[in-house]
């Protein structure tokens, strides 16, 4: 235990120096190789103390809403920023500190309340999760503003709701073809998924979809379980991922638009959607 907890917190001092999103990245492109590959361990790496997202990334968080509360950078949601460069040794230490906490909730607090052992039988996403009450945490500790959104919008797009279905349709289609080819593929489908859309964020301007691929994915995987058919696999795929998207867009207008800290999203939109659909598939 002691050993995590140290390369916890070196994952989260480790994603504080190159940014929370470039370590997210890292986290898809690292899920790609191993799902693709079927690399024994490599969530250890993915999922795990290096570039886990319940470490890494809401490390790298935390540590972007420290640095603006003590005047270092403006932005304390802006979490694509590399911290390394400011030069400040206690915001990598907040990065690392999370790192701890990110381990200690997402490995251990949360399994004991949801899933097979857990207070509630239906498991979540425990990384997506830990990434919201870290986010949370953080923001209680280092925002100043609360945790409610300051000017609010639209609470979605139609945008963003074309790209969810659109996106939906692409993971449910691909996913009936993959399955045809190889089934037993179809075990990695969601993380195959999820990896790609965390690493297509590393070209600007892309819109985060993981919360829509993953959900979307999981779908797919819940539906031809079941015995589904063609259409209707693609249907429950589409209806998941739109609703993921919808969260994700629902969260940012309550909590998480002009603000002075992130509170995730997709990350959001993600442990209640993996509860959604395993209730759901518990009844199929």
């Amino acid at each position: 235990m002691l050993f995590n907890f140290l390369a916890a917190f070196g994952g989260g001092v480790l994603a504080s120096c190159i940014g929370a999103v470039p370590a997210f990245v890292m986290t898809g492109l690292i899920t790609i190789v191993g799902a693709m590959a079927s690399m024994a361990g490599f969530d250890t790496i993915a999922f795990g103390t290096v570039f886990g997202p319940h470490i890494a990334f809401a490390g790298g968080v935390a540590a972007t809403a420290y640095a603006a509360k003590k005047g270092y950078i403006e932005a304390g949601a802006a979490v694509g920023t590399p911290l390394a460069p400011l030069g400040k040794p206690d915001v990598l230490v907040v990065g690392g500190v999370f790192g701890i906490l990110g381990y200690i909730i997402g490995n251990i607090l949360v399994p004991m309340v949801f899933g097979a052992t857990g207070i509630i039988p239906f498991g979540t996403d425990n990384p997506g999760m830990t990434v919201v009450i870290s986010g949370i945490i953080a923001r209680l500790v280092f925002g100043k503003r609360g945790l409610a959104s300051g000017t609010k919008g639209a609470i979605t797009s139609a945008q963003s709701m074309l790209i969810a279905v659109a996106f939906s349709l692409m993971v449910g289609g691909t996913g009936l073809a993959l399955n045809a080819v190889n089934p037993d593929i179809m075990g990695s489908y969601n993380l195959i998924i999820f990896g790609i859309a965390a690493f297509t964020l590393i070209f600007p301007g892309t819109p985060g979809w993981h919360q829509i691929g993953i959900i979307s994915a999981y779908a797919v995987m819940i539906a031809l379980g079941a015995g589904m058919g063609g259409f209707a696999v693609v249907a429950f795929a589409v209806v998941a991922g739109v609703a993921s998207a919808f969260l994700c867009d629902l969260e940012g207008y309550l909590i998480n638009t002009d603000v002075d800290s992130h509170i995730d999203g997709p990350g959001f939109a993600i442990c209640l959607m993996t509860i959604v659909l395993n209730v759901v598939a518990s009844v199929l």
